[in-house]
């Protein structure tokens, strides 16, 4: 694949034969027509192609914090000031908009925080993709740098960072890159909530140094508005050594969205435990998550579950690859699906690539419907068919809540998110 330069005044071009893993999504919808595209300010790309453009970072007054955390009203419902107050003394809350960051970072924190605009570099989230490369370089011409964001703890000391990502965003073409470096040691905890236009790309990175630990909350949850945007959400999380990561996703998608994410163990005996929910009831939805094992002894387990309700359309294709300097890993995926609806599809296509002999790797998937013993059995109990459909749509999501620390703060707020995103399903 050919890739034009972007100094060329010409934007890198969709590859002409995609591989396998954009089987079900036709990649060419996310290379708009190069004089359309923007940037992450808003300007025509072509115009400010060769401008320096850093982001705008500002630091706002902690005291506004609360006042803030209500755009996430749609993610939480109306508890959401109620999850957040206790812990406003340890929250650091960064806003990105359109071409600008706002921070407000507790006066209480000792840790050491630093904010900076730095190059963005080219880089496919999934391994050996073309597509990945070429879109790496659209995302590079529209948002130039990236947004860094570095943090040390100290002590017992666990900052909780919220991102809200053009969340109340009202251009038509959003795109943004942010990066979270745990230094060594370190610990902490992270909300990332993204919002949508007609059109957005938005990345994220964390990467964790030896022995940091970060348990993350993942969040995209859209409405009806977004029934006809086309969404790329791409996340790379790169593990030092003896680093542990504990995820946690839900998303509500509409429109057409792709997700690409990958879990790349870079130092020995990391772990990542990460789990998805995803209700999809209008679009189509394709995920594509990765983990990649290129060091020995790592240990991975993934669970996404998907709700699919009315003509929703979604696809998961997970990925494990155990490179030949990995021997020593356990590697798992599991894949379960429900279906609401007969015009509701879901395609599954788990896969493989591993290289040593002396690993541990399972996957599997599974989709189906309702069971009708299950309604049966609730209704002699005294529930109705529609609460009884609830409880059991409820209880198979709620599932990947169950790697979350018991009575946390980010286990309360994905409860609430959970039943934002479940309450958008058809009501029968």
């Amino acid at each position: 694949m050919t890739v034009i330069h972007l100094e060329s005044k010409k934007l890198a071009l969709c590859p002409k034969y995609p591989e396998e893993s954009w089987r079900k999504t036709n990649p060419e919808i996310f290379f708009l027509p190069q004089d359309e595209v923007l940037n992450f300010q808003g300007h025509s790309v072509q115009e400010k192609l060769s401008t320096f453009l850093p982001w705008k970072i500002s630091y706002r007054n902690p005291k506004d914090t609360l006042v803030h955390l209500s755009s996430l009203k749609k993610q939480f419902g109306e508890a959401c000031d109620a999850i957040f107050q206790k812990d406003l003394n340890r929250i650091i809350l960064v806003e990105i908009g359109h071409g600008i960051v706002d921070v407000y970072s507790s006066d209480a924190l000792k840790s050491t925080v630093e904010f900076l605009s730095a190059p963005f570099e080219v880089k496919s989230i999934a391994p050996n993709s073309d597509i990945g490369f070429a879109l790496a370089n659209r995302l590079k011409a529209s948002a130039p740098h990236e947004i860094i964001m570095k943090l040390a703890t100290q002590g017992n000391e666990k900052p909780l960072i919220i991102v809200t990502n053009h969340l109340n965003c009202n251009f038509s073409q959003i795109y943004s890159t942010f990066k979270l470096v745990l230094a060594k040691g370190s610990q902490a905890e992270l909300i990332i909530a993204e919002g949508n236009s007609q059109f957005g790309v938005l990345r994220h990175t964390l990467v964790l140094e030896e022995n940091a630990q970060l348990s993350q909350l993942w969040i995209n949850i859209t409405t009806d508005d977004a029934k006809n945007s086309n969404s790329l959400f791409e996340r790379e999380v790169n593990l030092g050594e003896n680093s542990k990561f504990i995820d946690a996703q839900i998303m509500a998608p509409h429109g057409i969205t792709r997700v690409t994410s990958n879990i790349v163990f870079s130092g020995k005996r990391a772990s990542a435990n990460s789990s998805a929910a995803v209700i999809a009831t209008h679009g189509n939805f394709d995920y594509e998550p990765i983990q990649e094992h290129k060091v020995p002894q790592g240990n991975s387990h993934l669970n996404i579950k998907m709700i699919v309700a009315n003509r929703a359309k979604s696809v998961f294709q997970g990925l494990v690859i155990i490179d030949k300097e990995a021997p020593q890993t356990l590697a798992m995926q599991v894949n379960k699906n429900l279906l609401l609806s007969k015009n509701a599809r879901i395609d599954a296509s788990p896969r493989l690539e591993i290289l040593p002999n002396d690993v541990m790797c399972k996957h599997g998937s599974a989709t189906g419907e309702i069971d009708e013993k299950q309604l049966y059995y609730l209704s002699t109990r005294g529930f109705s068919t529609a609460e009884a459909r609830k409880l059991i749509i409820k209880s198979f999501a709620q599932e990947t809540l169950s790697l979350l620390e018991s009575e946390s703060l980010l286990l309360n707020a994905a409860e609430h998110a959970l039943e934002a995103a479940l309450n958008q399903l058809p009501q029968t």
